[in-house]
């Protein structure tokens, strides 16, 4: 209880000496951080709780080559610090809709504005809000041994206290402090798990047993499905559906800096040291799949690591867990309350009210996306599913966000009809496709992805150039913050040329560590 009892103290004790912030600076840092500061903060968002169980899960049920799902979105991951992180510095808004009236302009920009800030503020972050509340109840669940309502229940009302103290400006201080819990657990986690099993090579020849093709880094002929899954993850899903321009959290950390130079080193920071901390987090996947246990799949990550680690440890690790669950959480439902207050209510429901009364207001929307998330977490078994569902609902629309900056054709209806015809087509594509069905040679999951890619693609070109283009004064106030033509092809060149150097990196020291 000690453990508990401290950490509660330094998040109070912070949250006090902070006080004056925490209504000052809600959705939007007040005053200019470190870029250091601000890059722990995004690795902290990226670093979720969830992330040990679905590689877990990924490795049991497909081995190394499954991790595709994940290592293809490396061939995208660099055009955010070299691209769009200096463009967001310069625009320093309070939100990333804001974006939309600046690009936009008319009717359409308003219906774009309004939408996106119900659709994105509260129903998609609700969806990826419960993602990390299962996530986090599992851990719950092992710890406490109680029952998986019980633990969502537990997980949503933690979510909720913590909603109270949800400021931008303070949150920046606590994403530090947890950061420092979440190296600490990793390295003891890390430790036990491989002094326990054996050692990485004993653990490897175990894994590699479990099943056949375990250790492939491609996908084998001999599995169905395999190579179909391998050219959905390379050829469609970065770009498709995970390659955005960094509006949603990820833009406050770039304004809460100063100058272009420190809002690239903030959003380059974080991938470089997720890619180097994956290899650890995938060698502890391996190290607790090598275990011979009942449990299995997703939740066999946590299970195994609360078995083996001391018990003057649990504690610990049980606020490591949660340091991941939390930082991420207060992230989203920040940016989810930003565009319920900011974007809807104050823009359009009632805009005469006092600052004190949005401030309130931006609590009250946090505390109701907490509500939301935990009704959909009750009702969700697999954080696999639920990960290429998101996938699904995102697919073809990731474009648009990229050249939206660049193509000045595309429209305010261009991205209402991507965002809205990539859900329709989603929900159903399983009226016409069941999961036992062979879809053109793909597995359910990746067929879905490619048919939701290809005709939210032709939606929103043809809806492009069915309507009008936007006045010419927005085009204007557009080129003005956008480098000329050279400098821009440059940058998209260094961006895909480090991602896929990276890629083959990671592979050629995978193939290294698995011929141990």
């Amino acid at each position: 209880m000690f453990v508990f009892y401290t950490y509660i103290l330094i998040i109070l004790l912070i949250t006090y000496f902070q006080k004056k912030e925490l209504l000052k600076g809600v959705f939007k840092s007040s005053k200019k951080t470190t870029w250091f500061i601000s890059g722990i903060s995004l690795f902290m968002y990226y670093v979720s709780v969830e992330q040990g169980q679905v590689i877990t899960g990924v490795l049991a049920a497909q081995g190394m080559w499954g991790l595709w799902i994940f290592w293809s979105s490396l061939l995208g991951a660099f055009v955010l610090p070299f691209v769009f992180a200096p463009l967001w510095s310069k625009l320093d808004f309070i939100t990333d809709n804001q974006f939309l009236l600046f690009r936009y302009s008319g009717f359409s920009a308003k219906v774009l504005h309004a939408f996106r800030a119900f659709y994105v503020g509260g129903l998609v972050v609700s969806m990826l809000l419960s993602f990390h509340v299962l996530a986090f109840s599992r851990v719950i669940e092992f710890y406490f041994q109680t029952d998986k309502i019980s633990s969502i229940l537990i997980t949503g009302f933690i979510l909720i206290l913590f909603t109270l103290k949800n400021s931008f400006q303070i949150k920046l201080k606590t994403d530090f402090f947890h950061s420092l819990i979440y190296f600490l657990v990793l390295f003891i986690s890390f430790y036990y798990l491989y002094k326990t099993s054996g050692g990485l090579k004993l653990a490897i020849n175990n894994f590699s047993h479990s099943g056949p093709y375990k250790l492939n880094l491609l996908p084998p002929s001999e599995i169905k499905f395999a190579w179909t899954s391998w050219i959905a993850f390379v050829f469609i899903q970065w770009w498709s559906a995970q390659m955005f321009d960094g509006g949603g959290p990820e833009m406050a950390r770039f304004t809460a800096v100063k100058g272009k130079r420190n809002a690239i080193l903030t959003a380059l920071f974080p991938i470089l040291l997720y890619a180097l901390l994956s290899f650890f987090i995938v060698i502890m996947a391996i190290l607790v799949l090598s275990f011979q246990q009942t449990n299995s799949g997703e939740s066999q990550f946590i299970y195994t690591i609360f078995k083996i680690v001391p018990e003057s440890f649990k504690a610990l690790c049980l606020l490591g867990f949660f340091g991941m669950f939390i930082t991420t959480a207060e992230s989203q439902l920040n940016w989810g309350g930003s565009f319920l207050t900011i974007d809807l209510y104050k823009k359009y429901l009632n805009p005469k009210k006092s600052e004190k009364h949005f401030q309130v207001v931006s609590f009250f929307s946090m505390l109701l996306l907490s509500l939301c998330c935990v009704i959909i977490a009750l009702n969700i078994d697999s954080l696999q599913g639920l990960l290429k569902l998101v996938f699904s609902i995102s697919a073809g629309v990731a474009p648009v966000y990229i050249l939206r900056w660049f193509w000045y054709r595309i429209n305010a209806w261009s991205q209402l009809s991507a965002m809205i015809s990539s859900g329709v087509y989603t929900l159903l594509f399983p009226f016409f496709f069941n999961k036992n069905n062979i879809v053109y040679g793909f597995a359910f999951e990746e067929a879905r992805l490619i048919v939701v890619t290809v005709l939210t693609s032709l939606t929103w070109l043809m809806v492009t150039f069915l309507t009008k283009k936007d006045e010419d004064e927005n085009i204007e106030r557009m080129k003005k913050i956008i480098p000329d033509k050279k400098t821009i092809v440059t940058q998209f060149a260094l961006a895909f040329g480090m991602g896929l150097g990276v890629l083959l990196l990671v592979l050629l020291i995978w193939k290294l560590i698995l011929s141990i």
